[in-house]
């Protein structure tokens, strides 16, 4: 169900994909204010909600094609504006800075990673950026589910005991290479819209799947360091958004960079 509503989404574009993201985005920052109040951290959680959801409608490049504000970037001037007010906020009222630095830090592994998906549904534009967006979302369940078999199976060698003790090398190295896989048949069958040679689509899946599994990595870091075993109970069974997102939240911006990089 969850991979139709995704599928759905990116083919819709915007209309459906910004509403989708900000669902996301609130039930993520209530799950996130929740894990570190259990450590005695209290976050703003009106400031991460609604600036985040403001900061995903700044995040929409035809906002840069508006008018009199073509080439406005909506993305820095809306971090730097809940940045400023997560300051001054604190400086008027409770004085706490320990709140508007933990505050900042959720902005920007929620609102500020999960934007770059509406960059890349229209990287380089509408048509193909629906292709472009797959790239992290597959490129992810793939590492997800080859990290997970190998590591069943054949894992071994722990990479992060402390964090997460299921974590192996022999799981990396399957993620890895499930990526490299799922993406080398998926630009096979849309070779149009991509200009990745062997080395680049190497490299692309490569460094997508290492941020995928370290995105996880970082989930499972802070709900150790905020005592929870998931970040909540939303799914039963599965956790909570975090623990469903907690993969593409490094993706994103990554394959945003590499696009950047190869495919213009």
């Amino acid at each position: 169900m969850g991979l139709l509503l995704i599928a759905l989404a990116i083919a819709v574009g915007w209309p459906l994909l910004l509403p989708f993201l900000a669902i996301l985005v609130w039930l993520a920052a209530g799950e996130l204010y929740g894990m570190f109040k259990n450590r005695g951290i209290e976050l703003n959680l009106w400031a991460l909600r609604v600036g985040g959801v403001l900061f995903l409608l700044a995040s929409l490049p035809q906002l840069g094609n508006v008018g009199h504000y073509t080439g406005v970037p909506w993305r820095e001037i809306t971090l730097g504006l809940v940045l400023f007010y997560l300051l001054i906020h604190e400086l008027f009222t409770r004085r706490d800075v320990d709140r508007a630095v933990y505050t900042a830090f959720g902005f920007l592994y929620l609102p500020w990673t999960l934007g770059y998906a509406l960059l890349l549904r229209y990287a380089p534009d509408g048509n193909v950026g629906a292709w472009t967006l797959t790239l992290p979302v597959l490129a992810t369940f793939a590492t997800d589910i080859g990290a997970f078999f190998v590591g069943t199976h054949w894992g071994r060698r722990r990479i992060a005991p402390k964090i997460s003790p299921a974590k192996t090398l022999e799981g990396t190295i399957g993620g890895i290479l499930a990526s490299f896989g799922a993406l080398f048949v998926y630009t096979a069958l849309v070779h149009r819209a991509f200009p990745f040679g062997w080395v680049e689509l190497l490299l692309v899946s490569f460094l997508i799947s290492l941020a995928a599994q370290l995105g996880d990595l970082t989930e499972s870091m802070l709900k150790r360091h905020t005592g929870v075993k998931d970040s909540g109970n939303l799914l039963p069974g599965h956790g909570g958004v975090l623990d469903r997102l907690d993969s593409l939240i490094f993706s994103l911006p990554v394959t945003y960079y590499l696009w950047e990089l190869f495919g213009k």
